[in-house]
């Protein structure tokens, strides 16, 4: 038997206030490693006592056997719905099925549906969904972000989030991630065609499979993680086993699974995996979800992706607590970090609210910037590298602006504000002061906000009278200075 956490035993609550309210179709949304499957197993369990069966539907084979644990944990009778391995009886109190059989067989009657990783909804779910309309169904996701997942269910439950969840300690207690080849990876992507949201697969892998790419992954890693179990998510079957042939040419015990490996195979690689005999696991798919070896504390992400669901998927799988680990380490050779930011930013959106940006946008977006010496991501506010010590201050580069505040000096601009009118005539008038505090005419500042905003100031605010400038533009104001010095140093040497 578990005891449910506090926050386990308050989204348990939450589920039967929902019911009562009438909701039949809920999502409880419980990051990874906050114990999913034990909640629904409880409430399976009470369902038991009442009389009540119930059934549990994964929709990964791997993942039969382990929920099927989970609930004979409990003191279950438990029977298995899934190809040549099912082994169901009529005095079952609950069935663990796998969705891809489900599609093929005829299902066992229950009066409880749970469905895990939701945010994967196949036809067979909804089909089921809708021949059962009058049995609750509960719904389990770390991402429910896919965009019809209103449609079919009424109600939410968020779980405490990622962050909380690190500060209480039932996931680490820190993650330090590092994009050592964003740059280069930047300049590939701008390359790859994209189709429902994500780059297509095809065009990616012929542009990521490149050697000096799957190379600098190894060596990144050697330098940063190799004293760690470490799970890699590439492109394609042949990104991924390319991968380990270069791990292996290193002298690095690695492996490759995919969706094709002989079940007897994958168990034989995963248990080596957890006993650590093999250090590096890699796979396109198959760690993405579901995947539990909490000794796992490094993740390469070598596969960019457009999708936050699938990143924070892949995240989740080193974030796990274990004996001796209390952080993790993500090797971002993707730049996916940058674009969604770090995992502990990560907040759950409603069902009806989910992202609807175009996919242009998100190529471009950035919501995190790394050190130009070390690669590290650092968190928008943080102006001193904590892996390398450098000042971010100290670069010679664009200055770049995220929600207002001066966060990183970069060579590229993909986070720039986009500034209001009445914030642009705030720089404007600072300028203004500037060049009249340094006896300039105020020509200076016209050209100083040309080179800030990349257009002229409006005709209008001539003659307004300066302010002085705020600290975030009076930063901006001497990292101008000192580069224009710079540049007439270099002129006259």
């Amino acid at each position: 038997m578990y005891e449910l956490r506090p926050y386990q035993q308050a989204v348990k609550d939450a589920f039967k206030r929902g019911f009562d309210a009438g909701h039949l179709r809920q999502i409880a949304a419980l990051a990874t490693g906050s114990g999913k499957t034990v909640l629904a197993a409880d409430i399976i369990h009470e369902m038991a006592q009442a009389g009540k069966r119930s059934l549990f539907i994964v929709d990964r084979i791997e993942l039969v056997h382990q929920a099927a644990d989970t609930l004979r944990d409990m003191g279950l009778q438990v029977g298995i719905l899934q190809g040549e391995n099912t082994d169901m009886r009529p005095t079952d109190e609950a069935t663990v099925a796998s969705i891809q059989t489900i599609r093929s067989r005829r299902t066992p009657f229950a009066n409880f549906i749970v469905i895990d990783e939701c945010h994967i909804l196949h036809k067979a779910h909804i089909e089921l969904m809708n021949e059962w309309f009058y049995i609750p169904v509960l719904g389990l996701s770390a991402t429910p972000m896919r965009e019809d997942l209103g449609q079919h269910f009424s109600n939410l439950i968020r779980g405490p989030s990622i962050q909380e969840l690190m500060r209480s300690g039932d996931l680490v207690g820190a993650i330090h991630a590092y994009c050592p080849s964003a740059d280069a990876m930047r300049r590939v992507l701008d390359t790859i065609g994209t189709r429902h949201g994500d780059f297509i697969e095809r065009d990616l892998s012929k542009a990521i499979n490149r050697k000096e790419l799957v190379g600098d992954i190894v060596s990144t890693w050697q330098e940063k993680a190799a004293d760690r179990q470490t799970l890699c998510f590439a492109v394609d079957i042949a990104h991924s086993k390319a991968i380990v042939q270069d791990f292996r040419d290193a002298g690095v015990n690695a492996e490759h699974l995919d969706a094709y490996t002989d079940a007897t195979e994958r168990h034989r690689i995963i248990r080596a995996f957890r006993q650590h005999e093999v250090q590096v696991l890699s796979s396109v798919n198959v760690l993405g979800i579901g995947f539990d070896v909490p000794a796992a504390s490094c993740a390469i992400m070598a596969r960019p992706t457009l999708s936050e669901m699938l990143y924070i998927q892949q995240a989740g799988r080193v974030l796990r607590p274990d004996d001796g680990k209390d952080n993790a380490i993500i090797l971002d050779h993707a730049g996916n970090t940058l674009r969604f930011g770090l995992p502990q930013h990560f907040i759950v959106p409603d069902l009806n609210d989910q992202d609807r940006t175009s996919t242009k946008a998100k190529r471009k977006q950035t919501r995190a910037v790394t050190c130009k010496e070390c690669g590290y991501v650092l968190e928008p506010d943080q102006m001193t590298c904590p892996a390398c010590g450098l000042d971010r201050q100290t670069r010679q580069a664009t200055v770049h602006y995220l929600d207002g505040r001066l966060v990183g000096y970069g060579d590229e601009a993909d986070g720039t504000q986009q500034f209001t009118a009445e914030q642009q005539r705030s720089w404007y008038l600072a300028m203004l002061w500037q060049a009249r505090r340094r006896n300039r005419k105020d020509g200076w500042a016209f050209y100083a906000y040309q080179e800030k905003f990349g257009s002229k100031p409006p005709y209008s605010w001539r003659g307004l009278e300066p302010v002085m400038p705020t600290d975030e533009q009076a930063r901006w104001l001497k990292y101008c200075e000192i580069k224009k010095a710079k540049a007439w140093r270099r002129q006259r040497a």
